[in-house]
């Protein structure tokens, strides 16, 4: 298997995408580890993810988009809640199964902090997670996202109320860290944004 990189793992609008695409990325929504993870757990129906597929499509505070891993595709990343007055959103992503535990959550985060800050010029990136997925948090902290609170039983999964961890990060924080994950994912360390 190649390496996964910043250089080989790329974001296509959703709405861009072949049906097929489309199908692939509802029954990755639908899968048990997806679903496990997410705030909605119930299964979408096929008109329900086309009713949100056309949505997005006049969605100006919204950027929904593939993950594609050596032209495969291997999960999708969300920006949402996107506030072009306060430069701020919100953002997530999730993984096939297949594609968790090699390194590609990584590579995902990197290149959307990147999107989000140096392309899209946002100034700040908020993430919520379940209580109950602390690797996901660690990952987020890993990359220099804080701890910015909690929303205590905030969720209901499996009968149970769960707290959501609040995480935030600014893009002066970003730019100081972002050498050393550039040079962790092999990219050209040339690759240096303009804003």
């Amino acid at each position: 298997m190649n390496k996964v990189s910043l250089d080989n793992v790329e974001f296509a609008l959703l709405t861009e995408q072949p049906a097929a695409t489309i199908d692939h990325i509802r029954a990755l929504r639908n899968s048990d580890a997806v679903r496990a993870h997410m705030y909605h757990d119930h299964l979408i129906s096929e008109t329900e993810h086309l009713a949100w597929i056309a949505r997005l499509r006049h969605a100006d505070c919204e950027r929904v988009m593939v993950v594609i891993v050596h032209g495969k595709v291997a999960g999708l990343v969300a920006l949402n809640a996107i506030d072009w007055r306060h430069k701020r959103a919100d953002w997530a992503f999730y993984l096939s199964h297949d594609a968790q535990g090699r390194g590609i959550g990584g590579v995902v985060e990197c290149k959307l902090l990147d999107l989000a800050f140096f392309d899209l010029g946002l100034e700040k990136l908020n993430c919520e997670v379940l209580a109950s997925n602390p690797k996901v948090i660690a990952l987020h902290r890993k990359f220099g996202f804080t701890l910015e609170g909690t929303r205590r039983a905030h969720v209901i999964k499996d009968g149970v109320r769960v707290d959501v961890a609040l995480l935030g990060m600014q893009a002066a924080e970003w730019r100081a860290l972002r050498p050393r994950f550039v040079r962790l994912f092999s990219a050209k360390q040339n690759d240096t944004p303009t804003r």
